[in-house]
């Protein structure tokens, strides 16, 4: 098991229409792209613990709609804390992602929303503990299609892996679904499950020795909360569970300029 590392910070505020990511708690991604110079940003503090030990880090979001059908999604994670029970400790900057996603057909009344996205992981973490220390590609599709007060978003991928030295590895496919519901104006429940095949060619439930970021397979449940705390500003909490039990925590803060 090798969780993306999670952690802190605060942020910025004020408005704009719908992202081209779902929107913190949830990490699945959404056709629905905001118009064009829409700006958002979201700071989360992820804590993650199981019986393996524990990590921390500060994902930031930021987003930029480069017309009403292209966004640009950067996703740095400025400070990443792994302490494991047995093994090295390692602190430091974690990897770098950047999506490309763009609108292929708006939602209609009998279809959803398509959208088609590209993402470059860059090797920027401190420590082969914390990354692979190469660079990752990932293609996918997204779907987004609402029905009534429930938005739902489904995504299906596939990541070309990087191969760092002495670790076997395997490209691997991954999926998302989500749903939002919309409680009240200001409150919106939502739930997640997401996972990724093995990207080991040998034992896929296990983990690296030498770079322990690249996992066995995967499969994670998330449910959570938002809060419209002002027209361009929101706070949320997850909670999600993955198949080797560790448990992670992240609340956040979100703004659109």
């Amino acid at each position: 098991m090798a969780p993306r590392s999670i952690a802190v910070a605060m942020l910025l505020f004020l408005t704009s229409a719908g992202s081209a990511h779902a929107g913190a708690p949830l990490e699945t991604e959404t056709a629905r792209l905001p118009p064009k110079g829409t700006f958002e940003t979201e700071v989360s503090v992820e804590v993650q613990t199981s019986s393996d030990g524990h990590e921390f880090a500060s994902p930031i979001a930021l987003e930029y709609s480069l017309s009403d059908r292209v966004t640009l999604l950067a996703e740095p994670v400025p400070i990443t804390t792994i302490r494991p029970k047995v093994g090295p400790h390692a602190s430091g900057m974690g990897d770098l992602e950047m999506t490309l996603t763009g609108l292929l057909l708006t939602e209609g009344s009998s279809r959803p929303a398509l959208a088609i996205a590209g993402e470059v992981k860059f090797p920027t973490g401190d420590s082969p503990v914390i990354g692979s220390g190469k660079s990752d590609f990932t293609a996918y599709g997204v779907a987004s299609k609402r029905f009534g007060r429930l938005d739902a978003h489904v995504n299906l991928g596939y990541t070309i892996v990087g191969h760092p030295s002495g670790a076997p590895v395997k490209n691997t496919v991954n999926y998302a679904a989500a749903g939002e519901y919309s409680v009240t104006p200001r409150w919106v429940v939502v739930a997640e499950l997401l996972g990724n095949t093995s990207a080991l060619e040998a034992a896929p439930s296990s983990e690296s020795a030498t770079t322990p970021e690249i996992s066995g397979g995967e499969t994670i449940a998330m449910l959570g909360a938002r809060y419209q705390l002002a027209p361009a500003v929101k706070a949320c909490l997850g909670v999600a569970v993955d198949n080797n039990g560790a448990v992670l925590f992240r609340p956040g803060l979100s703004a659109r300029f």
